[in-house]
């Protein structure tokens, strides 16, 4: 599944916990889409892959 820019989405950061984010932008082809989310507790960008995304909110 695609996701685009502006997204809301639940995914799993790099501690293996859920977190809540937008997508910030997109980067590369399929399969090695990367995506910038910004977690919405934290402000803080982080790079994930699609695999890591759960769900659109």
């Amino acid at each position: 599944m695609q996701y685009n820019q502006g997204d809301r989405v639940q995914y799993q950061g790099r501690d293996n916990q859920k977190h809540t984010g937008q997508i910030q932008g997109i980067r590369g082809q399929e399969p090695k889409v990367k995506y910038t989310v910004r977690d919405e507790q934290t402000q803080v960008e982080e790079q994930i892959e699609e695999k890591q995304i759960d769900r659109t909110l």
